[in-house]
């Protein structure tokens, strides 16, 4: 099937935006609990993404603070002092001073920290926030929390209540954090529903058999069966993480080392989404170009997003339906 013959495959509502970015994906070793050492190697590597010329460059999820399984946590059944003294509201001090980077160096910044909900201190949220050159965007709050034996953040935040995209130069743009993405498909569609193309998974996954292989399968699959350009942005493990505040606290019989393997990925005609970028298991940062006259070449060939409001909108509300049954019941 022919895309259409069209000098312009870019829809009138995307227009205004620009037609290339280049995406960034940091693999990441923080220092646990130390935010002023994590924010001056965010600050470094923003740096060397702008030098590289990065449009937009994704850190991992609590990439401010670090993360893990937390055994005070689980003792006290309610997040512990450590997590709350890590805690901040967006605006804060640590947004609005990598909001004044980006804005320097013309560039979009997404990281993983700890938000306190603004109205009530006493709620954390597990969040990634961006900022770009117009100041802070905003943040998003992981829905899904991981749970016990694997890790104990379902103990520490509460789970976000939206779904948002954010307005860049380049059009709108999700963002999700790592259960979200790979274990929880519908976000990904949602987002691209709602009209992103470029989508930021924020994440903190362990080592574990073919993890490698399965981020960059799963960072594809995403892509293709989105049309939009994915990409996940892993921590990496560094030797002065301590045991205590390792997954292997709360499950010895898990890893508590994260895995790196950062993806960038796009979506790809008549063959399957193929990784544009991936990193090993070190710190790196990783890059790709990608176009979006290509993406929306690829949508005039199959428009799913079209079809979802009209000829298949029957099939949309079974799946709404479907789901609010399972939720509330028949």
């Amino acid at each position: 099937m022919r895309a259409r013959e069209d000098t312009s495959m870019i829809p009138e509502r995307y227009a205004s935006y620009e037609k290339t970015v280049t995406l960034g994906a940091a693999n990441f070793t923080c220092v646990p609990g130390d935010k002023a050492a994590n924010l001056e190697k965010i600050e470094l590597t923003i740096h060397e993404a702008a030098s590289q010329g990065i449009d937009i460059v994704a850190f991992p999820e609590e990439a401010l603070t670090g993360c893990g399984g937390c055994s005070p946590c689980l003792e006290g059944a309610e997040h512990c002092d450590y997590h709350a003294d890590l805690a901040e509201t967006v605006p804060g001090p640590s947004t609005e001073r990598v909001a004044e980077l980006a804005k320097k160096l013309d560039i979009y910044v997404a990281f993983g920290m700890i938000e306190r909900d603004p109205h009530d201190p006493s709620v954390l949220y597990n969040a990634a926030a961006l900022v770009g050159p117009e100041g802070i965007q905003g943040t998003y709050r992981k829905l899904h929390l991981g749970s016990l034996p694997w890790v104990t953040e379902g103990i520490t935040f509460k789970p976000g209540t939206a779904i948002p995209i954010f307005e860049t130069r380049f059009g709108p743009i999700g963002l999700i954090i790592c259960y979200d993405f790979w274990f929880n498909p519908e976000l990904t569609r949602l987002l691209a529903l709602k009209g992103a193309r470029v989508i930021l998974n924020c994440c903190a996954s362990f080592d574990a058999p073919l993890k490698r292989e399965n981020m960059i399968g799963t960072t594809c699959t995403r892509a293709q069966e989105n049309l939009v350009y994915t990409l996940s942005a892993n921590q990496v493990s560094g030797s002065d993480r301590p045991e205590s505040y390792a997954a292997g606290a709360v499950d010895e019989g898990r890893s508590g080392h994260y895995a790196g393997n950062s993806v960038i990925a796009g979506p790809s005609f008549p063959r399957f989404a193929e990784p544009l970028a991936v990193a090993g298991p070190a710190e790196e940062l990783i890059s790709a170009t990608v176009s979006f006259e290509k993406l929306h070449r690829w949508e005039n060939i199959f428009p799913w997003r079209e079809w979802r409001a009209t000829r298949l909108s029957a099939t949309s509300k079974l799946i709404a339906s479907e789901f609010e049954k399972l939720v509330h019941g028949p």
